[in-house]
């Protein structure tokens, strides 16, 4: 049921925004709530499986004690089963009595103890089994499915469902009825009360257990609800009755549903009747705003669900009331709230507040049956916390409001921790989280009501002091509080850097409240580490806490008072300055944490790289010039050390980050510098990216190929797969991808003149093809392909920049002069490839060659034939032919090989 309460919670926090964030509010609180409750039944499975392990052991025990013999202890009794080593012994020597043997108990090896199952005169029921660990893996991944599936199909699923559309269904019936006119307003309520009426008396005359019992609860919690929202439209919509008559009504039907969801002890009855009437306002809404009757309702129900918890542990239902009456009454205030309703609002507050804060106290103090629904850490946190969120947006407006307000609250549940202290001395938990809550919005009441800035510096500094002081007393309280007290302090100065006066570099209030908190920290840091106190993650915590202040401060500053200009390049010297000490102290005290922080140079460089290039458009300009390779060298020095030292920090995958954004870093600086250098020449930008993709392959290549000591050459020895698999092949891949992509799109134009096979294009496409085909890094045919590729974009720019043929497709294609050309370019490399294959004996690629020379003749009768006639048709027809008969004699079909390497001739 709570997966429903999230999930209608969700719906109305989306729908005051909209629709669609209506729908996605909902599906957020339905996967929540299925989330708490696969947590809850595992939590209720555990407890169950030590709890048959802890019977099954007090079984055995019984059965072991109940199978001994009572006899005198002597020789016969020492050893119940003779040892079978032992020499046997002569039946002549045998005493005329036989003792009587006793048989050991077979012992469960599943339910015994590990000292149980080899004591003397035991032995084990069955032999002991290899754990099956692969079963046991199944079953961790499959049980937290089975246990959501159980909780989405168990217990009548469907009745819940449609209960619940059936209700909205009505709801909108209603709700379209009145806007549209159609029926008598008196009809359309008889009609929904009549309904709701009637699934009433059906569900209390339906006998039965299991899915039937769920059926009928289900549909007695959708006929209250829909009685409810019956009278609700009565009240606020139609106006058929005044709010006293409608209270009444209220309160009968509260009242029923008690008594029914009371009577068959039924908590699902309970939510789904008062959920219902939680959330029959939100669909008989009207938009006039009538906040008094609305809060005045949502006060009624919340003293119902009170009643019920009185003598029943319905914690559900104590959190649902809850989560609905704050949950919609943060949704009003965000939308209708005016500083007129200041009093009535304040009223209802306050009463919300008392109501679900003192009743716990009641209750335990008076001993209520049901006191222990409210043992719940958000029943006891979330009142103050919610109601505290809504009165610092209601006490805005005036100055000691919220000081005012937290003093008070603390004085209040100081005096509910008195009335603890003295009536319920044994709810020593609950008695100093009361005093707890009251001292911290005490303390709170200081900085709310006075300067923020130097609250908050001395706050840090206590808190430092109450940590140590906890932990050289052992008192866990007192250490958790300074932890506290610290974060708390944070969060006050935080709240005040809009109102400080930032003056002087680093003499300022929020430098200095930044470094007195980042001290603090470091100094409780130092304390817990070598006293041991506290949990494990806090120095973790307490460090990034201070390395987040620290940053903050420095960079803050450096916004404030440093040049425009410089400010990317001395945020980058002060982050990879501050990296480096981090590594140094965190090598020097073996604390992984502070490593882990200096490991984050890469993302340091990757942003004072972006500041560079938002600024200048590059990354080498004025101090930066300076400032990158520092950083370069920091970040590779820090790499280093924790790879020398076999420090678990994501290595591979930072090496793999470094060689990347090293890639890319130069790429983009090479090109921005040629963009300057060559205006308008935009192939001088890609031949750049040829060129680095082209360097770092051949120099990969030949790091990670190396042998003997070269391949121990830092840093491709420590991760060489990684390189080889997430570098060097994506870098080949980019190469040919770079190469083909400027064939199609440029025309090979630059500053120089074109001049075919010795362009600039031409000689890098080359240099670039060569290598891939010798790398044998991807596919040969892939590679052929881009080289048969950039032999016809050769023709191409040829015939446009000596023949002046235009640079577009339709162009090239009816120009006879390009077709001529390519055929005859084709069949030249179809010889050269023919001629290359004879010399190795690669049969293979002869016959790719003789393919390409096939497709030359399928062209020239496709497309060449319709410049039948024309001097550049006849001078290709020629050029082919004697190329072909060249062919037949120079590069005839390599000889074939068998298996034992005879000649096939």
């Amino acid at each position: 049921m709570l997966t429903a309460i999230l999930c209608v919670l969700g719906l109305i926090a989306g729908a005051a925004h909209g629709e669609i964030e209506a729908f996605f509010g909902a599906l957020a609180g339905l996967t929540a709530g299925l989330w708490v409750s696969a947590r809850t039944a595992a939590r209720e499975r555990a407890v169950q499986a030590h709890l048959r392990e802890l019977d099954d052991k007090t079984r055995w025990l019984y059965e072991a004690l109940k199978a001994r013999p009572v006899a005198a202890p002597g020789p016969e009794a020492t050893s119940a089963v003779p040892d079978e080593a032992e020499t046997p012994v002569s039946t002549e020597a045998a005493p005329a009595v036989a003792p009587a043997v006793v048989e050991p108990a077979a012992v469960s090896t599943q339910a015994a103890p590990l000292d149980a199952l080899h004591a003397e005169g035991t032995r084990p029921a069955t032999r002991p089994q290899p754990p099956a660990t692969d079963a046991a893996e199944r079953d961790d991944l499959i049980r937290p499915l089975a246990t959501l599936w159980s909780r989405l199909m168990g217990s009548n699923p469907l009745a819940r469902i449609g209960v619940i559309v059936l209700f909205f269904g009505v709801a909108s019936a209603l709700r379209l009825a009145a806007q549209a006119g159609w029926l008598p307003p008196e009809l359309r309520l008889a009609a929904a009360v009549a309904t709701g009426v009637a699934m009433i008396v059906l569900g209390l005359r339906m006998p039965g257990e299991g899915p039937r019992r769920m059926f009928a609860l289900a549909i007695q919690g959708g006929g209250f609800a829909l009685l409810y929202l019956a009278v609700y439209f009565a009240l606020a919509r139609y106006g058929f009755i005044g709010p006293a008559p409608a209270f009444l009504l209220f309160a009968a039907l509260g009242v029923a549903c008690a008594v029914c969801a009371a009577r068959q002890a039924s908590q699902v009855l309970a939510l789904l009747g008062l959920s219902g009437a939680f959330v029959a306002p939100m669909l008989a809404s009207s938009g006039q705003g009538q906040y008094i009757v609305l809060f005045s309702y949502y006060l009624l129900l919340d003293a119902f669900i009170i009643a019920l918890s009185w003598r029943r542990a319905w914690r559900a239902l104590i959190f649902a009331g809850f989560l609905f009456t704050f949950a919609v009454g943060t949704g009003w205030g965000l939308r209708s709230y005016v500083a007129d309703d200041y009093l009535a609002v304040q009223g209802f507050l306050i009463a919300f507040f008392v109501l679900f804060t003192a009743t716990h106290v009641a209750q335990t103090v008076l001993r209520a049956p049901g006191a222990s629904g409210w043992q719940s850490g958000s029943l006891l946190f979330g009142p103050p916390l919610a109601a505290g969120v809504l009165q610092a947006a209601l006490v805005q407006p005036y100055e000691y409001g919220a000081a005012i307000s937290a003093a008070l609250a603390g004085l209040y549940y100081l005096g509910l921790a008195g009335l603890l202290r003295s009536r319920a001395p044994d709810e020593t938990l609950t008695f100093r989280a009361h005093a707890g809550i009251g001292a911290a919005l005490l303390t709170l009441a200081v900085p709310l009501a006075f300067d923020l800035q130097m609250t908050a510096a001395i706050y840090a500094v206590e808190g430092a002091a109450a940590l140590w002081y906890g932990c050289a007393r052992a008192s866990r309280l007192t250490l958790w509080a300074g932890a506290t007290l610290q974060v708390a302090a944070g969060f006050w100065l935080a709240a005040s850097l809009d109102t400080l006066t930032v003056a002087w570099p680093l003499l300022n209030g929020r430098t200095l409240g930044c470094l007195l908190l980042a001290g603090a920290a470091l100094s409780s840091v130092r304390v817990l580490r070598q006293t041991g106190a506290g949990a494990d993650w806090l120095p973790k915590a307490l460090t990034l806490w201070l390395a987040g202040w620290w940053l903050f401060g420095g960079l803050a500053d450096i916004d404030d008072f440093v040049p425009h200009d410089l400010q990317p390049a001395i945020a980058l010297l002060f982050g990879v300055a501050s990296a480096a000490f981090s590594e140094q102290q965190g090598r020097a005290r073996d604390f992984i944490t502070a490593r882990a922080l200096a490991a984050l140079t890469l993302p340091i460089l990757w942003a004072g790289s972006l500041l560079a290039w938002d600024q200048h458009a590059h990354l080498l300009y004025g101090a930066m010039a300076l400032a990158l390779p520092l950083a370069w060298a920091t970040h590779l020095w820090v790499l280093r050390r924790q790879d020398e030292d076999g420090a678990a920090l994501l290595n591979t995958a930072r090496h793999v980050a470094t060689a990347w954004t090293l890639l890319l870093s130069v790429g983009i600086e090479a090109g921005s510098w040629l963009a300057d250098w060559l205006p308008g020449q935009d192939l001088w930008g890609w031949l750049a990216w040829i060129a680095v993709w082209l360097t770092a392959g051949r120099a990969l290549q030949s790091a990670l190929s190396a042998d003997g000591e070269k391949a121990d050459v830092w840093p491709w020895a420590a991760a060489p797969e990684a390189y080889a698999r997430t570098v060097l092949w994506p870098v080949a891949g980019l190469l040919l991808l770079t190469v083909v992509a400027l064939q199609f799109g440029h025309d090979g134009g630059s500053a120089l003149p074109y001049l075919p096979l010795a362009s600039a294009l031409d000689l890098a496409s080359v240099a670039a093809l060569l290598w891939l085909a010798r790398s044998r890094l991807l596919p040969r045919t892939l590679v052929g392909a881009a080289g048969l590729l950039w032999v016809s974009a050769l023709a191409a720019r040829g015939v446009h920049h000596l023949a002046g043929v235009a640079w577009s497709a339709t162009a090239m294609f009816q120009s006879t002069l390009l077709q001529a050309t390519l055929s005859l370019t084709w069949a030249l490399t179809a010889l050269a490839l023919m001629m290359y294959a004879t010399r190795r004996g690669v049969r293979t690629l002869w016959f790719a060659g003789f393919a390409l020379l096939a497709a030359v003749g399928a062209k020239m009768l496709m497309i060449d034939l319709a410049g039948a006639g024309t001097v550049e048709w006849t001078g290709s027809l020629l050029g082919i032919g004697a190329l072909i008969l060249i062919a037949s004699y120079v590069a005839p079909v390599p000889p074939g090989t068998l298996p034992d390497g005879e000649d096939t001739r």
